[in-house]
């Protein structure tokens, strides 16, 4: 069976400082943006207010969308990392962040959060995402 690339969406959270919010994820050992996969008939909002809500109780507002970009991004895995994808073609999901909802890791997908501006980017590693997210701030006009 060929392999294909997962489709998922992820959520660049800015806060006022135009700072985005990042964190590390001891399950991939490395850093990265809040992100997950489309389940079957889902859209793209739904998806990211679902993956915020699980990975970090966020529950996201309509009114904190900024914009929802139709250019996609997209990395491969690591070799024999998934059995079915090649990789993750994410939708990108640009979004105000309300300093009155809770930010707060639900499971072992992330066990550290930081705010960083794109200069900070080099501080953190993002394994093979990290390409893919250099050019998610740029869509997002960050960089």
């Amino acid at each position: 069976m060929k392999k294909i690339y997962r489709q998922a969406v992820m959520a660049v959270i800015i806060n006022h400082y135009k700072k985005f919010l990042i964190g590390y994820s001891p399950r991939d050992k490395s850093y990265k943006f809040p992100q997950g996969g489309l389940e079957k008939g889902e859209d793209t909002v739904t998806c990211i207010k679902r993956e915020l809500t699980e990975e970090l109780d966020y529950h996201l507002e309509d009114k904190d969308i900024l914009n929802i970009y139709q250019e996609k991004i997209a990395y491969p895995f690591p070799p024999n990392v998934h059995p079915v994808f090649m990789g993750q073609q994410l939708k990108i999901v640009k979004i105000k962040y309300n300093p009155e909802a809770n930010i707060i890791p639900q499971d072992d997908e992330f066990s550290d959060l930081h705010w960083i501006s794109p200069e900070e980017m080099k501080h953190f590693n993002f394994e093979y995402r990290a390409k893919a997210y250099q050019r998610a701030l740029e869509i997002c006009e960050l960089i």
